[in-house]
C-alpha cells in the first residue's frame, strides 16, 4: 500500500468512468487511421513507381545509347587504325629493302599475302608514271590482282589468283581507264605531301562500292618522290557491323560526315542512289529513311552548321508522336578525318515493360487495398478482445502486486468501451513499477551471489591444482634430494669419488629444477597480478641463442638441439629475462614431448621489421580438443601421460610474448610433433 501511495498520479476507476464516455469504441481507433494510411501509401506507390519507371527508361536509355555510341567510337578506331598500320608497315618493308615497289610480281604477291592477314578491301600502289599494282577483295572472299603498266598506261588487266596468291588466269581487260594520277586516293596524298585519308569514293569498274583510302606518299633514299601507296577500307562493313549492334529491338544508328552525306546506317538503305546508272552519294537530309532524315533537319535547325557540333549531345523529340533518345558523338582520328556518329533509340522499346509493371502495381495495389481495409476491420474486432481481457487482467495483477501476493488469479472480462486502454496502461504502469523494484534487487543480489560463487570456486580450483602441481613437482626432486644425502651419509667411506660426485650433481640438479619451478610460479603471479614488465636491452642476439643452445644441451643427452639463423643478424632490444623465460620453456617442452635421440630444430629468422624464433619437435603432438586452452594457466594436454609438468610453462610464454607486444601461435600434428612460432616486433 506504501508503493501505490508513491504513484498517486494514477487515475481512480470513478475517473476512468466518468471520461468514458467520451472516447472511441477502440475498432474504429484501430481501422480508421490504419485504411486511411494504406490508401495514401498505396496512391503515392503507385504515383511514383510511373515516375520512377519514367526515370528508369530514361536513364537506362541513355545509359544504352552511350554504351553504344563508345562501342561504335572504339569498333571505328580500330577499323581505320588498320590502313594506317599496313601503310606503315609497307613503307618500313621499303625502306629495309624487304619489298621492291619496282617488282609488281613480287609486290603483288607481297599484297595478297597482306590481304590474306588483314580485313580491308584493297591495297595498291601507283608511282608517278601511271603504273598501278593492287589486290582486291571480292565479296566471296577470293581476291584479284589488278595491273597497270607503262607499256599500257591506258589499259588495266585483271588477274585471278590461286590459294597462294600467284596469277592464275586473265579475267579481263578495262580499256580505257582513267589516268590514276587524277584519283582521289593518289591525288590526295601527292596534294598533301603527308599521309592523309582520301575522300569517299566510288570504284571506278563498282561505283555501288563506296570505299575510303588512306594514303602515303612513298619517297626514296633521296627524299624523291616514287609514288603513292594506299589501302582501302569497304564502307559497307561498317553498316554490317552497326546492323549487328543491338542497343533494343527498334533502335538505328547511322553516320554521316561534316557536310552531311551518308556514311553508313543501320537502317536497310543504302548511303548512295543509283541516277543515270551512275551511283550517287546521298546527302543525309534528303535520305529515303524519315529517321535519318528527321535527325538531319533537327540538327541543322539547331546548330544550322552541323561541324559546330563539337562535343557529345542528348537530346528527346518526337517523331511522328513517338519521343526518340538521340545521341550524337563526333568521332575524330590523327590524319582528320572528321564524321558525327547518330545513335536513335525509340522509348517505345522500353516503356512496353514500364506499362505492363504500372497495369501490375495498380492492379496489386488496389488488391492489397481492398485486402487491408478488410483485414483492418476484422483485425480491429480481434485485437478488441484480447485488449479487454489483457485490461482485466492487468488490474488483478497489480492489485496481487500491491498486496505481494501472486498466488491467487481472478480474471473478469466485463468491459465495453474503449476506456480498457487507460486501464491496461495504469495496470501495468502499477505493475511496471513494482516488478522493476523487486526484479531489480533479485537481479542485483543474483548476479552479486553468483559473482561470488564463480570467483570462489575459480580460486578453490586454481588453488586445487596448485596444490597438487607443487606437491607432485616437489616431492619428486625432494626424494632425489634425500636418497642421494642419505647414501653419501651411508656409503661415503667405501665409495669411489666419482660415485660420490653423481650423487651431489643429481642433488644440484634436483635443487635447480626446485628453483626453476619457483621461479615460473613467481613469473606467473607478478603475470596475473599485471606486474610483469618488459625491460629490453641491446644484446647480441645470435651470440645470445648460441649460449643458451650450448647451456641447454649441456642438461639433455637424449636430444640434439639443431640451432640455425636466417638473414642479417643484428643488435636488438630485447628483455633478456623474458626472452630467457620464452625459448627456454619452448626448448624445454620441445625436448621433454619428443623421443629420445630425437632432432629438435631452433630456427632464428630475421625479417623487416621483427624477429621470428620458431621451434620444431617431433615428439607426440598436441590433440585437438586441448588446443584452444593450452596456454592457460595449469592446463596439460591430455596426451602426457606420466610425463612431468606443472602446465605453467605455455602460460610463461604467452605472458612473456604479450609483454614484448609480439605474437606466438603453433602448428601440431598428433603423432608427428609441434612446431612453435614467435615474432617479436623490433
Amino acid at each position: 500500500m506504501k508503493l501505490l501511495s508513491r504513484v498517486g498520479w494514477l487515475r481512480s476507476p470513478s475517473d476512468r468512468s466518468a471520461s468514458a464516455s467520451n472516447k472511441m469504441p477502440l475498432r474504429l481507433v484501430l481501422a480508421v487511421p490504419f485504411t486511411i494510411q494504406i490508401v495514401v501509401i498505396v496512391g503515392l506507390v503507385g504515383y511514383f513507381s510511373f515516375k520512377n519507371g519514367q526515370q528508369a527508361v530514361d536513364r537506362l536509355a541513355h545509359h544504352l545509347i552511350d554504351k553504344a555510341g563508345d562501342r561504335i567510337e572504339d569498333r571505328l578506331s580500330t577499323y581505320f587504325a588498320l590502313p594506317k598500320q599496313i601503310n606503315q608497315i609497307n613503307l618500313d618493308a621499303v625502306e629495309l629493302g624487304l619489298l621492291d615497289l619496282q617488282d609488281f610480281d613480287r609486290t603483288g604477291h607481297y599484297f595478297w599475302k597482306q590481304m590474306q592477314v588483314f580485313n580491308v578491301g584493297y591495297i595498291n600502289y601507283a608511282n608517278i608514271q601511271g603504273e598501278f599494282i593492287g589486290v582486291e577483295r571480292l565479296n566471296d572472299g577470293y581476291f584479284l590482282i589488278n595491273e597497270t603498266l607503262k607499256t599500257s598506261i591506258s589499259r588495266q588487266s585483271i588477274y585471278t589468283t590461286d590459294n597462294r596468291g600467284s596469277r592464275q588466269s586473265l579475267k579481263k581487260v578495262i580499256n580505257p581507264i582513267e589516268p590514276v594520277q587524277q584519283e582521289g586516293w593518289y591525288a590526295d596524298a601527292l596534294k598533301a605531301g603527308k599521309p592523309v585519308w582520301s575522300s569517299i569514293y566510288q570504284w571506278r569498274d563498282k561505283p555501288e562500292v563506296l570505299s575510303i583510302s588512306s594514303s602515303y606518299p612513298v619517297r626514296d633514299r633521296q627524299n624523291k618522290l616514287m609514288g603513292v601507296i594506299g589501302v582501302d577500307l569497304i564502307l559497307s562493313q561498317i553498316s554490317d557491323y552497326l546492323r549487328q549492334l543491338q542497343v533494343s529491338s527498334s533502335e538505328q544508328i547511322f553516320i554521316i560526315e561534316q557536310n552531311g552525306l551518308l556514311v553508313a546506317s543501320s537502317s536497310s538503305e543504302q548511303p548512295f542512289a543509283i541516277v543515270d546508272r551512275q551511283a550517287r552519294r546521298i546527302h543525309a537530309v534528303n535520305s529515303p529513311d524519315l529517321v535519318t532524315r528527321k535527325i538531319t533537319e533537327f540538327l541543322l535547325k539547331r546548330f544550322s552548321n552541323i561541324n559546330e557540333i563539337q562535343t557529345e549531345q542528348h537530346f528527346n523529340f518526337k517523331i511522328d508522336g513517338v519521343r526518340q533518345f538521340v545521341c550524337i558523338k563526333p568521332w575524330q582520328d590523327s590524319h582528320e578525318l572528321n564524321w558525327l556518329v547518330a545513335v536513335v533509340v525509340p522509348e517505345s522499346d522500353f516503356m512496353q515493360d514500364i506499362h505492363d509493371n504500372n497495369r501490375t502495381t495498380i492492379v496489386l495495389c488496389l488488391t492489397a487495398l481492398i485486402i487491408t481495409t478488410v483485414l483492418s476491420t476484422v483485425t480491429s474486432r480481434w485485437i478488441t478482445i484480447p485488449i479487454r481481457r489483457l485490461s482485466q487482467a492487468s488490474q488483478v495483477l497489480a492489485q496481487q502486486a500491491s498486496l505481494g501476493d501472486f498466488a491467487s488469479s481472478n480474471r473478469q472480462i466485463a468491459v465495453e468501451s474503449i476506456d480498457e486502454l487507460a486501464v491496461l496502461s495504469d495496470s501495468f504502469n502499477q505493475m511496471a513499477l513494482q516488478l522493476q523494484i523487486t526484479f531489480t534487487e533479485i537481479t542485483t543480489k543474483n548476479l552479486e551471489v553468483e559473482q561470488a560463487l564463480a570467483k570462489e570456486k575459480e580460486l578453490n580450483e586454481l588453488k586445487s591444482r596448485f596444490v597438487s602441481m607443487t606437491s607432485h613437482e616437489f616431492r619428486t626432486p625432494l626424494t632425489a634430494i634425500l636418497s642421494s644425502a642419505e647414501l653419501l651419509e651411508d656409503y661415503d667411506a667405501i665409495w669411489h669419488e666419482d660415485k660420490k660426485r653423481y650423487h651431489l650433481q643429481q642433488i644440484q640438479t634436483q635443487v635447480k629444477h626446485m628453483t626453476v619451478l619457483l621461479n615460473d610460479v613467481l613469473v606467473m603471479g607478478k603475470a596475473e597480478a599485471g606486474k610483469l614488465e618488459c625491460q629490453p636491452i641491446l644484446i647480441n642476439l645470435l651470440q645470445w641463442c648460441h649460449n643458451l643452445v650450448e647451456e641447454i644441451q649441456l642438461t639433455t643427452k637424449t636430444h640434439a638441439i639443431a640451432f640455425h639463423s636466417q638473414g642479417e643478424a643484428q643488435a636488438v632490444q630485447l628483455d633478456e629475462k623474458l626472452l630467457r623465460h620464452i625459448l627456454t620453456n619452448l626448448l624445454s617442452n620441445a625436448i621433454k614431448y619428443s623421443p629420445t635421440a630425437t632432432q629438435v630444430d631452433f630456427n632464428l629468422v630475421w625479417e623487416f621489421s621483427q624477429v621470428m624464433f620458431q621451434i620444431q619437435d617431433r615428439g607426440i603432438g598436441i590433440p585437438v580438443a586441448d588446443r584452444e586452452n593450452l596456454f592457460d594457466s595449469f592446463h596439460r594436454a591430455t596426451n602426457v601421460g606420466s610425463i612431468a609438468g606443472t602446465g605453467l610453462g605455455l602460460a610463461i610464454v604467452k605472458k612473456a610474448v604479450a609483454a614484448h607486444q609480439g605474437k606466438i601461435w603453433f602448428e601440431t600434428q598428433i603423432g608427428m610433433g609441434t612446431k612453435f612460432i614467435v615474432t617479436i616486433p623490433l
